[in-house]
């Protein structure tokens, strides 16, 4: 619950203006339930009443104190009564006889102004003057604050218990830890800021880790492979090699065609590979539309469907589950990282990036969306030209033929035959160039006249060389080398065409668009098919925290905005009182009494915005199991609404308790700051308030004429100090520094790793070595101090009922008959 760190709450009635709503509703179970509607709680102990009313009114409101006394949710009420005494020669102070233990006490405030005066003196020590009547309500304001402090009210309770009468006049010495209300919006509003403006080096796309990685793209499932997904015995793995297969009779025969055996073979020699070359087409045509059919019926571009399974599971393809893509798994993980930022103080537009770049990479895009990318790998002009490839024809390159026909020239020019021989060699290459092109008519004109020019300058060389001699041994060797010659000519010719017919065939090129299909066959397996799935849902449930995250930092923009508007006419107008006008700044009046002390710095500023960043958590907490569940009614959450009541339950709680009492939604609030350290208050300040040299400067609350109904005597008095719980360990270490010991009251230290570990001792406890009063550790961190109840002397103190007149009651014995059995004053 907000404004408080338990259940405990004290209730505070103001009878000069809530008298009509105490005696006129049936019940006070209604106003009670008002407290706990302003306290931001659902449940809480009530039991604490703290009643304000006048002096002049006390006894008419007889039966309004009647009432809160008899209700059986009230154990304890205390009432200030604030005023001086109805008339001018007044002495006696006139209770509701219902205001006695062991249920109620009262404190009267005869002038919030007070006077300075210690018990046991005589005269005043010093007369205050202030800008506040003696019975105003702002001067109040401190006093009431400290005694809606649970601890407080049944500290003052008990003493008062033990006091004649069950009255006491109070004394007061507080200091509030309250940084000045301008300098706490700026702090508040640094803090907005840090939280909801993007910071300059924003960046996306940062890898998440773990299952994430693998749904965004940036690694491969490490525990899976293609193969799981899809096995050698599947139609499409099946269609693959049977592409395969037929590209390979087709290339094989192409091998066999560009040998001697195709060149001397009779007939149609390319015959067996275009009927090959054509198998091979229907086989790649069926492997496409295999993978593009499957593509279509299973897109996954949502998540698979029915259908979509049906069909993988009837192609043979397996989808087995990776590791971590469970939906709860992928949810958790997602909460996990949020969180995780959340606790690095991560500003909320870099979360939401963060998110939406992970949704925008996790989204599957469907394998429909790759039958494009099939058309290009494998084009219908390919299959068609595997189909019905074109005619071969001579390569384009001759200089081999060239130099082997200038060879056989030569040699046949050297033989015996001589230009006979040259004749035949021209010949037989004209034969093995038509044999190459299929007809005479098809041989190039440049192959031709490179074939021609090579024989005739052979032929030349031959015939030149022969007429200087050449031995007759030697004429029939080189007539067979040279018709060797002339058949490697031509087949040279006939190899480039092979070659040539190859590539006009598109071989190569269908064997690159299989394995190239292949490759994408694979990547739709791991890609698109194994995590459509986990990828969508995924990607919904990071565009749902998204949302949720970014309308937080909307609500937190708009606030700060707001709260910006208001600040500005604080700043803008110079400060009074040296920056202070009163409790948190600006509320309440100001008296001697009270000492208004912080400042913000940087531990203000830090966990400031820690506990921003807490509340963002604390918004999100009952919507993750919703959102990742169903991430479609992010959008009717009611986020903005939640963290704009949270944010002002939180302000409530600021201006109420402090900074230093965690709200209930901090993550770490073991390690928050003491009260102290946020607001920049030096501890030996608080332990001056309570020393004894020091404490006689505590404000009494009456004028100078009322201190004779006090009992003066210096041992009459009960005191108490009260310290926030959080500065427990460094108030002892203060405080021993102070007295100059180092020993606590059983002979230990009493640093702040050596503080008093007595429950009992630790709640109530103070170390009499420092001579200090009696101390209550409170929950609140705002105040400090001490507070001294001075009782009123014998006899002015009377309680009345309400047949009795108090305006004619003058004598003793009436005074002592109105008076309540065993009662004395």
């Amino acid at each position: 619950m907000i404004g408080s760190t338990d259940d405990r709450l004290v209730v505070c009635i103001d009878l000069r203006h809530e008298l009509d709503k105490v005696m006129g509703s049936p019940t006070l179970d209604d106003r009670f339930r008002y407290a706990m509607r302003e306290a931001h709680v659902r449940s809480a102990d009530v039991s604490r009443v703290l009643v304000i009313d006048t002096v002049a009114d006390l006894p008419a409101h007889h039966a309004a104190y009647e009432r809160l006394c008899s209700d059986p949710l009230v154990s304890n009420l205390l009432c200030l009564a604030v005023g001086p005494l109805p008339g001018p020669d007044e002495r006696v102070l006139s209770l509701p006889a219902q205001l006695r233990p062991p249920v109620a006490a009262t404190l009267w405030i005869g002038d919030v102004r007070g006077i300075g005066w210690r018990p046991g003196q005589a005269r005043s020590l010093a007369l205050t003057d202030t800008d506040i009547a003696a019975d105003d309500s702002t001067g109040l304001e401190p006093l009431i604050d400290l005694l809606r402090v649970a601890e407080v009210f049944d500290e003052a309770v008990a003493a008062l218990s033990e006091l004649p009468s069950a009255v006491a006049s109070p004394s007061l010495r507080l200091l509030a830890h309250e940084v000045p209300e301008q300098d706490l919006m700026r702090a508040q509003l640094q803090a907005l800021d840090a939280c909801v403006s993007p910071p300059d080096d924003l960046r996306a796309g940062r890898a998440p880790g773990g299952a994430l990685d693998v749904l965004a793209g940036y690694v491969q499932a490490e525990d899976l492979s293609v193969e799981d997904c899809l096995p050698e015995s599947s139609l499409l793995r099946q269609a693959h090699w049977r592409s395969v297969g037929r590209l390979g009779e087709a290339n094989d025969r192409l091998d066999a065609l560009a040998g001697w055996r195709g060149l001397l073979m009779v007939g149609e020699p390319a015959g067996d590979v275009v009927q090959a070359a054509r198998e091979a087409s229907h086989a790649l045509a069926d492997y496409r539309d295999a993978i593009e059919q499957t593509f279509e019926w299973a897109d996954g571009r949502a998540g698979l469907n029915a259908d979509g399974r049906d069909h993988l599971a009837q192609m043979g393809i397996q989808l087995p589950l990776v590791p971590g893509t469970r939906p709860e798994e992928v949810g958790g993980e997602l909460r996990r990282q949020v969180v995780q930022q959340l606790r690095r103080r991560r500003p909320l537009p870099e979360i939401v990036s963060w998110l939406r770049d992970f949704a925008a990479r996790a989204v599957p895009t469907g394998s429909a969306a790759q039958l494009d990318r099939l058309h290009r790998i494998c084009p219908d002009d390919l299959l068609d030209t595997l189909r019905e490839p074109p005619p071969p024809s001579i390569g384009t390159d001759p200089v081999p033929p060239a130099f082997w026909a200038a060879a056989a020239a030569l040699l046949a020019g050297l033989s015996p035959v001589g230009v006979w021989g040259v004749l035949i060699i021209l010949v037989l290459l004209g034969a093995g160039a038509a044999r190459t092109a299929g007809s005479p008519g098809r041989v190039p004109p440049a192959t031709a006249g490179a074939l021609a020019v090579s024989w005739l300058v052979g032929g030349a060389a031959g015939l030149g060389l022969r007429s200087v001699g050449v031995p007759v041994w030697t004429g029939t060797p080189l007539l067979v080398l040279a018709l060797l010659a002339a058949a490697l000519s031509a087949r040279s010719l006939w190899v480039a065409a092979v070659r040539q017919w190859r590539s006009d065939t598109g071989l190569a090129e269908a064997g690159e668009a299989v394995e190239r299909l292949g490759d994408v066959l694979d990547q739709g397996v791991l890609q698109h098919w194994l995590l459509a799935d986990a990828r969508a849902g995924a990607s919904d449930q990071a565009k749902a925290l998204a949302h949720l995250v970014q309308s937080v930092c909307d609500t937190l923009a708009e606030f700060a905005e707001q709260l910006s508007r208001r600040a500005r006419p604080a700043w803008d107008s110079p400060p009074r009182d040296g920056g202070r006008t009163g409790p948190a700044g600006g509320r309440g009046g100001s008296t001697f009494a009270v000492e208004y002390v912080g400042q913000a710095g940087q531990a203000l500023q830090t966990t400031l915005a820690g506990d921003v960043a807490d509340l963002v958590a604390e918004v999100l907490a009952p919507y993750w199991e919703v959102v990742l569940r169903d991430p479609s009614s992010a959008a009717a959450l009611p986020v903005a609404s939640r963290t704009d009541g949270l944010m002002h339950e939180y302000m409530q709680q600021l201006g109420k308790m402090g900074t230093t009492p965690p709200p209930p939604f901090a993550s770490a609030s073991a390690g928050r700051p003491d009260p102290a350290t946020l607001v920049g208050v030096d501890l030996r300040r608080i332990v001056d308030v309570l020393l004894p040299d020091s404490r006689h400067d505590a404000l009494q609350l009456c004028s100078p004429d009322q201190l004779r109904m006090l009992d003066r005597a210096p041992g009459s008095a009960r005191s108490f100090g009260f310290v926030p719980h959080a500065m427990q360990g460094a108030f002892w270490k203060a405080a021993v520094g102070s007295a100059g010991s180092e020993k606590g009251p059983d002979g230990q230290g009493t640093g702040v790793d050596d503080a008093p570990r007595n429950d009992r001792w630790a709640a109530h406890g103070s170390p009499a070595v420092v001579g200090m009063p009696e101390i209550v550790w409170t929950a609140s961190g705002r105040f400090a101090g001490l507070l001294r109840l001075v009782p009123l002397s014998a006899g002015a103190v009377r309680s009345v009922w309400p047949e009795a007149d108090v305006d004619d009651v003058s004598s003793d014995d009436s005074s002592s008959a109105s008076r309540a059995p065993g009662e004395t004053g």
